[in-house]
């Protein structure tokens, strides 16, 4: 038997059919994550590449260091867009400074994940309310789609920020548009929506993304609309982040909404696999090894990573059999990170949206809203507040989470008088 906190010593002997199971399983996980990592690296309002430096040694650690075998760690959409509103009144998204800040959040949320899986806080937060979760949720995917409109369809974004200030910025800056860029948009988009209804084990990001490469090269398209453009060879080198008391009380909020987030994304995700698998996962250890990922990106220049729901079923579907599929996908970004970051330089940031959109379409569940709304009145009050709450102080979604603990706490304490 392992050592506490050392899963990975308890890893089975690896054997012929489990070696081809998880690298096929890595391998079709890799070829979603590249793409998708380039994506959620922009919504977090940082360089592409570094969403492929958070998908390589982090994807590592949480394979390592976790419970649940085919949980797969990296750059999700939620976390990247709380680093974002994190970070947004701040610094200027792309600068210097942003990017240190990113690094510190990353390494704060990653020690508090750390601490409360070492103490044994897992089941304490479990308990935070489903409905609270389901509101903000919705809301934040809300929030996201809004914030990819103007890449997506090639119109100026707005000066405010916000999903109001977004919708109307499309309106009075619809006639200042790129069309190529709203092409190339709206196609990948219902293209990897189709993919999704018609073909859901289809690569369908790889092959969206290669065909608008080579499309955006051979019309000249980085002439007249926005691409990802150059980006630097080589693995992530090892640096320890810069700290300071200032930047760390100013981040606290963020650091403290990321780590339990995240731990709620991973506790879905863990759940639904022992559900199909059959196989047990320990909450505390799920957050020490989620924890640690994080710490290891912000060692090297990436920003918070979390368990991806998608991605994870992917690599349970794919059959992936151990963590080792982890291990593969992320070997393939590391290969990718060295050999391939020159042929990314033509693809579309628009492409990069249309992924972003894609993915987060996942995360709204209206019916469930109603469901609960009519089911249990305190639930849904509580979720429809969060939600609302939420949009309301967008980019600042802290806020609303905050305000859908009051109203639960209030809900709990009028059914406790009755």
């Amino acid at each position: 038997m392992a050592p506490s906190g050392l899963p990975f010593l308890a890893w089975p002997r690896p054997s012929g059919p489990q070696i081809r199971a998880d690298l096929i399983a890595g391998a079709s996980v890799a070829v979603v994550a590249i793409p998708q990592s380039l994506a959620y690296a922009q919504l977090a309002g940082l360089p592409p590449h570094l969403g492929l430096y958070a998908a390589f040694v982090p994807t590592i650690v949480a394979a390592l260091f976790g419970s649940s075998a085919q949980l797969s760690t990296g750059p999700v959409a939620l976390t990247s867009l709380l680093t974002a509103a994190s970070l947004a009144a701040l610094a200027e998204p792309g600068t210097a400074s942003y990017l240190t800040l990113a690094v510190l959040l990353a390494l704060g949320s990653g020690l508090l994940q750390l601490m409360a899986g070492v103490i044994g806080l897992g089941r304490f937060i479990e308990r935070i309310p489903a409905a609270l979760m389901l509101g903000f949720v919705n809301a934040a995917a809300l929030v996201i789609v809004c914030s990819q409109l103007p890449a997506l369809l090639g119109v100026p974004p707005a000066r405010g920020s916000g999903p109001i200030a977004a919708i109307s910025g499309l309106v009075q800056n619809h006639a200042q548009g790129v069309p190529a860029t709203a092409a190339f948009g709206v196609v990948s988009l219902a293209l990897l929506l189709l993919a999704r209804r018609y073909r859901p084990t289809w690569p369908a990001a790889l092959f969206v993304s290669v065909a608008a490469i080579l499309f955006s090269r051979a019309i000249g398209y980085q002439h007249y609309g926005s691409v990802v453009g150059d980006l630097p060879a080589g693995l992530p080198a090892l640096a320890w982040p810069t700290i300071d008391g200032v930047s760390v009380s100013q981040l606290m909020s963020g650091m403290v909404l990321i780590a339990l987030v995240s731990f709620i994304e991973v506790t879905s995700s863990a759940r639904t696999i022992a559900a199909r698998t059959g196989t047990a996962w320990n909450v505390n250890q799920e957050l020490v090894g989620q924890g640690l990922a994080k710490v290891a990106a912000s060692l090297f220049a990436a920003f918070p990573v979390s368990g991806s729901f998608s991605r994870s079923a992917l690599n349970l579907s794919a059959g992936a059999l151990t963590a080792w599929s982890s291990i593969v996908c992320a070997a393939l970004v590391g290969i990718a990170l060295v050999f391939a970051t020159s042929a990314l330089h033509h693809l579309p940031n628009a492409v990069l949206a249309a992924l972003i959109v894609s993915a987060v379409l996942n995360l709204l569940t209206p019916l469930e809203l109603f469901r609960v709304s009519r089911f249990d009145r305190s639930a849904g009050a509580t979720a429809w507040v969060t939600l609302l709450a939420t949009l309301f102080f967008a980019p600042k979604i802290h806020y609303g989470l905050i305000v859908g603990l009051g109203v639960s706490a209030a809900m709990t304490a009028l059914g406790h008088r009755r």
